[in-house]
């Protein structure tokens, strides 16, 4: 009988306690079903817009806030610094739409779709994490374009290379280089954007780039052309005016040239041919040790001098021809013949740095001028020693129409020499080197003496050889 009855006790709590969790649960979710089923209209707890809370607003509330907010973003100025320069633009002149619709919608929508039980985990995730809706913008493209390039045209300083110049006094010279700035336009139109959704901090740095000189200062500083190490000076006359143009001419042509550390000169490779098409005229050249026309006669004269120039330089010489025959312009042993695919002028610039060659004409001279470094103290000359000389002899010609028996010298004769052509370096005065530069032969000319025909009916041959 006790049994019975407390098995029957144990039934009851059971029962009890199954209908206590029945009510429970059925309290439970009524409580999350009911801000679902009984939709009060307002945006749920914990949705945020731009930085807004918008817990328990209705649309229409939320709807004025963003609003505003939007108007706000769209008309107040944007402030561009550069500097101390500055620039304003206004967001709605780039066609900006700030779209309020799209963030309500999808602020309402939270706690609103999927089923209850959906709906209900939105809310509590919201209202425990937060869920932020994004407001999205959007500008033209074409007009924001439009305004960034204006922009950038203005804030564009292209960069100054350093130039070398050589004043009237042959003092080296550089100026400097100077730096740019690119206004970096895709960095721009981000940072606009970002700006038009702060409407209480509305001044952006602009975005540049250093633009750097393709030559700077420190690139010219180091090509080590410090001054003018040699220079040198060869007379002409300008009353011949082909040859005048000529000698102009292969001046220009070298004036300006660089030439780097170990690097080789030829004359032929910078001139180029010397032909009428290239403005050169016909002057007299000397071909077989006679004096012909041709076209670019005077040319050894700017080779020559540069020859010497490049020899008080204290430059390395690979190749270098003397002249048949003497010339007037310099000292024996001082000359260099060129002619363009035959004979070549060639000197390597044996030092550490570059080699500017710097060539120009007066009225009467031509001058070149080498720049580069040489150390203080040091002093080259140059000395040619004559170790022969050579007698010209002479020749005859026969003039049928001379008297008969004449004799008379029409061509004067000249000698010809060998000498031997040394450098000499001094350093503070002390000779510290003395070489040998070349050993030279120039020809020399036989004087011509025209004779009349001998006595009788018939002129004599002329003697083998003569011309």
């Amino acid at each position: 009988m006790s049994a019975r009855r407390g098995t029957g006790n144990i039934l009851k709590t059971a029962a009890i306690i199954a209908a206590l969790c029945l009510v429970v649960g059925f309290a439970a979710a009524a409580r999350c079903a009911l801000p679902v089923l009984f939709d009060d209209r307002t945006i749920a707890e914990g949705v945020t817009v731009a930085g807004f809370d918008l817990s328990g607003l209705s649309l229409a509330e939320a709807r004025r806030l963003l609003e505003d907010y939007a108007y706000r973003c769209i008309n107040s100025p944007v402030e561009m610094r550069l500097m101390d320069e500055a620039w304003i633009a206004f967001p709605r002149d780039v066609g900006t739409e700030i779209h309020v619709e799209a963030a309500l919608s999808g602020a309402y929508a939270v706690g609103r779709t999927g089923s209850l039980w959906a709906r209900h985990v939105q809310r509590k995730t919201a209202a425990r994490e937060g869920i932020e809706i994004p407001l999205i913008i959007t500008v033209d493209p074409q007009r924001l374009t439009d305004m960034s390039f204006a922009i950038s045209a203005e804030v564009r300083r292209d960069p100054v290379d350093a130039r070398l110049t050589i004043t009237d006094d042959d003092q080296v010279v550089i100026e400097p280089s100077s730096e740019g700035r690119g206004l970096i336009v895709r960095k721009l139109t981000e940072r606009f954007r970002e700006a038009t959704l702060n409407p209480e901090d509305r001044i952006i740095d602009l975005p540049v780039d250093v633009l750097r000189p393709a030559v700077s200062t420190a690139d010219l500083e180091a090509m080590g052309l410090r001054r003018l190490v040699a220079r040198f000076t060869t007379k002409f006359n300008p009353e011949n005016h082909t040859r005048t143009t000529n000698v102009r001419l292969g001046a220009r042509h070298i004036d300006g040239v660089l030439v780097p550390p170990g690097g080789v000169f030829s004359f032929n490779d910078v001139v180029g041919p010397r032909t009428a098409d290239r403005g050169f005229l016909e002057a007299d050249v000397i071909v077989n040790s006679e004096l012909v026309p041709g076209v670019g006669g005077g040319i050894c004269q700017v080779s020559t001098t540069l020859y010497n120039a490049a020899l008080l330089a204290g430059l390395e010489i690979v190749s270098r021809m003397n002249h048949s025959l003497p010339v007037s312009y310099v000292p024996l042993g001082r000359d260099a013949t060129v002619s363009y695919g035959a004979i070549d002028l060639k000197f390597r610039n044996n030092t550490s740095g570059y080699v500017l060659i710097k060539a120009g004409t007066d009225d009467d001279t031509i001058t070149v001028k080498i720049f580069g470094d040489m150390p203080e103290g040091v002093d080259i000359s140059v000395q040619t020693e004559v170790t022969e000389r050579i007698e010209p002899g002479s020749i005859q010609r026969v003039d049928p129409s001379a008297p008969p028996g004449s004799s008379k010298v029409t061509e004067e004769g000249a000698p010809g020499y060998r000498v031997s052509v040394y450098r000499i370096t001094k350093i503070d005065g002390v000779e510290f080197s003395r070489e040998l530069i070349s050993n030279d032969r120039y020809k020399p000319k036989p004087s011509v003496i025209t004779v009349g025909p001998a006595s009788g009916s018939q002129a004599p041959s002329a003697p083998q050889g003569v011309r």
